[in-house]
């Protein structure tokens, strides 16, 4: 009597733990990126990066939009030339689209605030 006791809790058991496995809250899909098809500039946060390709998630917007890199697109940071390779995943960016293929970058700048330990002008430091 007693394993069957023991049996009929662990099958009970068992299937309340399969239901609130079931139960439990849906991975969340990401969406996937939607190729450029606009000639107007976009700012959001960066996503993906790589050497063919970036994404770029427009505040309030679904999903992210992509757009090819090749080697005439520009990469600034605070108006200076940089290598793709210094963008920052979260980074806020602008990107603009190229001209007559507004499935590629143009360019992709980043101006970033000053840090904060740069002097305030004007203010010295006295101990």
């Amino acid at each position: 009597m007693k394993k069957l006791t023991l049996i009929s809790l662990l099958t009970v058991l068992a299937g309340f733990l399969v239901v609130a496995q079931e139960a439990a809250a849906p991975a969340k899909v990401k969406k996937p990126a939607v190729t450029n098809s606009s000639s107007e500039t976009l700012t959001g946060k960066l996503g993906y990066i790589s050497d063919k390709k970036v994404t770029v998630k427009a505040k309030g917007a679904e999903a992210s939009t992509a757009f090819l890199v090749d080697a005439e697109t520009k990469v600034t940071i605070n108006g200076e030339a940089k290598p793709i390779s210094d963008l920052k995943k979260g980074s806020i960016v602008t990107v603009t689209p190229k001209a007559g293929s507004v499935a590629t970058a143009s360019l992709i700048s980043i101006k970033e605030a000053a840090g904060t330990n740069s002097p305030t002008p004007g203010v010295t430091n006295q101990e």
